[in-house]
């Protein structure tokens, strides 16, 4: 480990365990009780699964989440508001839906072995978010052009299949909790999840062909932004 893990490094590693924490609060109020298994199922996967990849992070690349670990000068405004607006929706409104669609009885439950689906779900997008990060020292929290740290254009790992891979993480883990969970309902504030990445995807992207050096012929070589042979 070449480097020290600050306070920020630390409120980077820990922020997953909070959100899962927040999460299931939200769902359990909502819902009115606590008598959940799937959710208590998902809840615990979830944060054993932070723990793993708190742990890799740690010990591979503690430099880049002392940089995640807040919002960094000179970050773009509108991607700013994007990433909150994101979390937002993930780990208030989301369970919050959850909870009232169980509570009210608005939509029929999704059987009991969706949660496995959702699991799964969760699991691939954990792979496909860590993957980048492990071969990308600018893979901050927030676009900016990172001039501090000589910002270049990475070419390697999975950044040679696709041009934003943390994204496709960010959209698949958009998707298991409406499944975990069991909430039909709960589909809907997902779906907005996945708009909002794929809006970043197209922002980051334009931004980078204007504004760093090498990226524009990276874009040329490496054609799809988000999803390989579709975009």
């Amino acid at each position: 480990m070449s480097e020290k893990l600050t306070a920020t490094g630390k409120k980077a590693l820990l922020a997953p365990f909070r959100w899962i924490f927040i999460t299931g609060l939200i769902y359990f109020i909502s819902a009115g009780n606590v008598d959940h298994p799937r959710v208590w199922i998902y809840v615990l996967v979830y944060a054993f699964g932070s723990a793993v990849i708190s742990a890799i992070l740690y010990l591979k690349i503690p430099a880049l989440m002392n940089d995640r670990g807040e919002i960094q000068k000179g970050s773009k405004p509108f991607d700013t508001h994007l990433i909150i607006s994101y979390f937002a929706i993930a780990i208030l409104i989301l369970p919050g839906v959850a909870g009232v669609d169980y509570r009210f009885k608005l939509t029929q439950p999704l059987p009991y072995d969706y949660l496995y689906i959702g699991i799964a779900i969760y699991v691939l997008s954990a792979i496909v978010s860590v993957w980048p990060m492990l071969y990308n020292p600018f893979f901050e929290g927030t676009l900016r052009l990172q001039t501090d740290k000589n910002h270049s254009v990475i070419k390697t790992g999975p950044y040679k299949l696709i041009r934003h891979p943390g994204y496709l993480g960010m959209l698949i883990g958009s998707l298991p909790l409406p499944f975990a969970f069991g909430s039909t309902l709960s589909f809907l504030p997902a779906a907005v999840m996945v708009v909002l990445v794929l809006v970043r995807t197209h922002y980051e992207d334009k931004i980078l062909i204007e504004e760093l050096d090498g990226y524009a012929e990276y874009a040329k070589a490496v054609k799809y932004r988000l999803i390989p042979f579709l975009w």
